[in-house]
């Protein structure tokens, strides 16, 4: 069980968005937030990596009209766009540093500014250059977690392993005019970032152990070969739901409901409701990638659903 005195106190900052014309890649990004806390004897630190907004009707495509805008109206939020953050995980366990996902680097989806990409500037802050990161776990290929894969066409993390399932390298590298009309973009930009690093990749399989006290969580649904990652250290636990749950309320709330972005929305939905129950009947510690910053907490039984408790790490 994790204990105030476990946590540390971490660094914080607030950035602003780079001028107009610059991106990402242009190395411009201002560190935005960091938060540093323990899980035994590993080190975790959550580096904001920025954001990107979506319309609410994704977070439950078989919902009733209007009935996520209601869920949301009801914790106070915009009844039509949401604000989704990055989340990136560095894990320190003693011997390695362990990057879980890249965020989004410079990547920005259609109809948003350019507010991402902020991941090697706060490892810079942190005293770690990108060449410092020892192994890289990409969870899935989406183009918001493995767009800092590259730096201006380059591999970033030059001395890391990088590990990825192969069937999300196969299906996110694939000739786009082979994809669904509604993905031939998204696998467009996912090719920007894979090719470049092809021939360090490596795949990995459910149950393994990716780096000491790291172990894969088959979670497929949201894509076909989506990763959740369980980390434990001297009996503390963490579930790392990725995307999962994508929104922290209507996801746990109504884990039935579709997400827009799930690839396999029957599979997506079994996935959700097993982690979730896994999360609170064994009291687990959870990690969510697009949650509020830190996305650290719990889950709870609430009716049909779960609902998720943020962990202060102070």
């Amino acid at each position: 069980m994790l204990t105030k005195r476990d946590f540390l106190t971490g660094l914080m900052a607030v950035g602003c968005l780079t001028p107009a014309g610059r991106t990402a890649a242009d190395g411009m990004m201002p560190m935005r937030a960091i938060r540093q806390f323990a899980l035994g004897d590993m080190k975790i630190t959550i580096i904001d990596d920025g954001s990107f907004t979506m319309g609410v009707g994704m977070f439950g495509s078989n919902a009733p009209e209007g009935a996520v805008g209601d869920l949301m109206a009801q914790y106070g939020l915009a009844r039509d766009k949401a604000e989704i953050p990055l989340q990136v995980m560095l894990v320190d366990t003693g011997g390695m540093r362990v990057l879980i996902d890249t965020g989004m680097g410079d990547v920005t989806f259609s109809g948003n500014e350019p507010d991402n990409g902020r991941l090697v500037r706060s490892l810079e802050t942190l005293g770690i250059t990108a060449s410092d990161i020892d192994l890289v776990i990409l969870t899935h290929g989406h183009p918001d977690h493995v767009g800092g894969l590259t730096t201006n066409g380059e591999q970033t993390f030059l001395n890391a392993g990088h590990l990825l399932p192969q069937v999300e390298f196969d299906f996110w590298t694939q000739s786009p005019s082979r994809a669904p009309v509604q993905l031939r973009e998204m696998i467009t930009e996912c090719r920007r970032h894979l090719l470049p690093v092809e021939r360090v990749l490596l795949s990995y399989s459910d149950g393994r152990e990716l780096a000491p006290g790291i172990r894969a969580v088959a979670a497929p649904g949201h894509t076909h070969g989506h990763f959740a990652l369980m980390l434990e250290s001297r009996g503390e636990r963490l579930l790392h739901l990725v995307d999962t749950s994508v929104h922290y309320i209507a996801g746990l709330e109504r884990p039935d409901w579709s997400v827009g972005a799930d690839i396999d929305k029957p599979t997506a939905i079994r996935t959700r409701r097993r982690l979730l129950a896994q999360a609170a009947e064994e009291q687990l510690l959870i990690a969510g990638y697009h949650f509020p910053f830190p996305g650290i907490g719990r889950v709870l039984p609430m009716g049909d659903g779960y609902r998720y408790v943020p962990m202060p790490l102070v």
